[in-house]
């Protein structure tokens, strides 16, 4: 039976997408998962093991059966995720612990800590994995002693369905302890932290190298052949690039899902040391990356809360619903301010005690209002990144596309292109956009495509949003007054959520 279908994976904060895809990159199904995030203590959130690879096995199941293509058909699968996620494993192939979410900021204090004892500010935050790996040594010594691989979402996936163990350079990248060439691990890092040296796994690959082939097992359960090859991948921000075809320098792309961020591509600098330039799929090529924690994570939030009856009648496309109602008071927006730090944030402003705030509330404030407001609130967050690539002189784009499940609002696309003051290109297949990109990974690494330009004739445009002059000044004046809101509450958002 002839191999022409590619399967890609991407592990997200709140669910997994998966699509079915041919040899012209066309989509013939795809499916979306979700599991739960479990916020156990204030800054810890975690994810079940066996809850993604329950979707996994289904979501597989799903597209065979809603195609009829089997096992036998596919040449090839590439796993991407969020970076930095975390999970302990033993030799048994036991996981000691749940999934550390790349959200998880349970190492704020463990951060300051390394960063006195080596005098310089290494990290800064406490999402970061070293953080997280010396709250791991601090408070749970024993599962760093008994486990064997530390491991991510990703190279998890990879040991359960090849028995290989291996991190795809992006995400080797995001782990903090790989050398500048990225082609291997840095021992003095590991040790500044105090980590075991064996927990990681020895390989690390391109997005287009074979990890492996599938053997008897947990691949069987989700309807594979043994033999079936598994390629590296790469993270999610990663593969945003390729779902938007940001492979040359100067190519950028705005991402909305349950986070958000914008990157915008470079020539990877001689010193790859530099803050905030990552190392992409595509060799030779990098990217300025900066992400905002809370998006679709706000929304669904704002969802749950304000359109909760609405949200459980399947009559009512919710999505829609909250557009039409934020359109509605596009003439009389009240300027509501709503600061959509649900999550503490990274990007645009490095705080994780900070948290969702809304401003300006009054007795004729309804729903559609604070829905505007929302809306408005991630805008500015996105403009405030702009605001700082711009600063770093690293704004100099060739387009901005625009990828993500987010994106499907043609009013919040426009709000955003209206704020950012920026013309926003949708692309096709938005919410699988980066699946696509990843089937690429797969056609590279048979031998089928040379390099990634092979993208150049697969990744189209589906509708463009040019920012309207008339509201360039009620966006500028609200854009200072929101960034001065943050700052005026900084010292609140502390007391509240680190003094205690």
């Amino acid at each position: 039976m002839q191999k022409e279908y590619s399967i890609t994976y991407d592990f997200g904060t709140g669910s997994v997408k998966a699509a079915l895809i041919n040899k012209d990159y066309e989509v013939l199904a795809w499916r979306s998962y979700p599991y739960p995030m479990y916020y156990p203590q204030l800054g810890f959130a975690v994810q079940k093991v066996d809850d993604l690879r329950r979707a996994f096995v289904d979501i597989t199941n799903s597209l065979f059966s809603e195609t009829g293509i089997k096992g036998e058909q596919i040449k090839g699968i590439v796993i991407s995720q969020t970076s930095c996620t975390m999970i302990f494993v033993d030799k048994n192939l036991n996981c000691l612990s749940d999934i550390v979410a790349w959200c998880d900021n349970r190492g704020v204090r463990q951060a300051e800590n390394i960063n006195r004892e080596i005098s310089k500010p290494m990290w800064t935050q406490g999402k970061r994995i070293p953080a997280k790996m010396r709250w791991f040594l601090d408070n749970e010594p024993e599962t760093v002693n008994n486990a064997e691989h530390l491991l991510d979402v990703s190279a998890y996936f990879y040991l359960l369905l090849t028995g290989q163990t291996a991190f795809d350079w992006t995400a080797a990248v995001a782990y903090d302890f790989a050398k500048p060439s990225f082609e291997e691990w840095d021992p003095e890092t590991m040790d500044i932290v105090g980590m075991p040296h064996h927990l990681l796994p020895k390989r690390i690959i391109a997005s287009y190298e074979k990890v492996g082939e599938m053997i008897p097992g947990f691949a069987e359960e989700a309807g594979y052949v043994t033999g079936t090859p598994i390629f590296g991948g790469c993270s999610d921000n990663a593969n945003g690039h390729l779902g938007a075809g940001c492979i040359r320098p100067g190519d950028a792309h705005l991402y909305m899902g349950s986070s958000g961020w914008i990157s915008v591509s470079v020539t990877m600098p001689e010193n790859r040391n530099v803050r905030n330039v990552i190392q992409s799929s595509v060799p030779g090529i990098g990217y300025d990356y900066y992400c905002t924690n809370a998006v679709g994570t706000s929304i669904d939030h704002f969802i749950s809360e304000f359109y909760k009856k609405e949200s459980e009648d399947r009559d009512i496309e919710i999505y829609d619903l909250i557009s039409k109602e934020a359109l509605e008071v596009e003439n009389d927006p009240q300027d509501i301010l709503y600061l959509s730090y649900l999550l503490g944030e990274e990007e645009p402003v490095m705080d994780p005690a900070v948290r969702g705030t809304i401003l300006n509330i009054k007795t004729n404030t309804r729903r559609a209002h604070i829905a505007r407001a929302l809306f408005e609130g991630i805008g500015f967050n996105y403009r405030w990144i702009k605001e700082n690539l711009t600063e770093q002189n690293a704004w100099n784009i060739n387009f901005l596309r625009a990828i993500g499940g987010g994106t499907q609002s043609d009013v919040h696309m426009q709000i955003i292109a209206d704020i950012m003051d920026e013309t926003l290109i949708r692309i096709k297949n938005t919410r699988v956009a980066g699946n696509v990109g990843l089937a690429a990974c797969i056609d590279i690494g048979l031998g089928e495509a040379n390099d990634f330009t092979v993208l150049d004739d697969y990744v189209k445009e589906d509708k463009v949003f040019i920012p309207r002059p008339e509201f360039k000044e009620r966006y500028d004046r609200l854009f200072a007054i929101y960034k001065e809101s943050y700052y005026a509450l900084k010292g609140i958002y502390e007391k509240l959520n680190l003094e205690n």
